[in-house]
């Protein structure tokens, strides 16, 4: 899931000629908006995932600035990623507020450190993809037998799934 970071040009990543205006979007991001809330089950993830990313590409990467200024720089927390996402709109940003939901959703997904031991279930589920279950089962893992000290002993939490958190392994930070 992570070979997006051979940006700019990447092969994943749609090309600028490819990507939707900024107002194109508006009215299906709106939709996926209301599925990330979770208030529909109509949009699968990877509806999500691929309109987030064409949101992010017409308002952050081809209407503002460069793929490279978002993936030239460390990976930020989800909390960061808010920030930055608020400060941008209120530096004059043109996009909807559901366009900006996708832009975080993008950037979390894609770009977002988590720091394990600190994470919330929250953080635990936007950034690593983890189903509500796990992320919660990950939080009770930690409480009951302190901090993950990698990789494996992460994997010990009963009923997470490795292959996620080896497909994730470059947005966990050990804290």
């Amino acid at each position: 899931m992570k070979a997006r970071k051979n940006i700019p040009g990447g092969e994943r990543l749609p090309l600028h000629a490819t990507w939707p205006k900024a107002s194109a979007v508006t009215a299906i991001a709106a939709i996926l908006a209301t599925a990330i809330a979770g208030a529909s089950q109509d949009a699968s993830s990877a509806d999500i995932d691929a309109m987030a990313e064409q949101t992010t590409g017409a308002v952050c990467a081809s209407a503002c600035h460069g793929w490279d200024v978002i993936f030239n720089v460390p990976r930020q927390t989800p909390g960061q990623w808010d920030f930055i996402v608020s400060d941008m709109a209120g530096r004059g940003a043109e996009a909807s507020d559901e366009q900006l939901d996708l832009v975080r959703h993008f950037l979390k997904r894609e770009w977002s450190t988590v720091w394990i031991n600190s994470a919330s279930a929250q953080d635990l589920e936007a950034v690593l993809a983890l189903p509500e279950e796990e992320a919660d089962a990950v939080i009770a893992y930690r409480d009951e037998r302190g901090k993950f000290t990698d990789l494996d002993s992460l994997k010990q939490v009963p009923g997470i799934d490795a292959a996620t958190i080896d497909a994730q392994a470059d947005a966990i930070t050990f804290n």
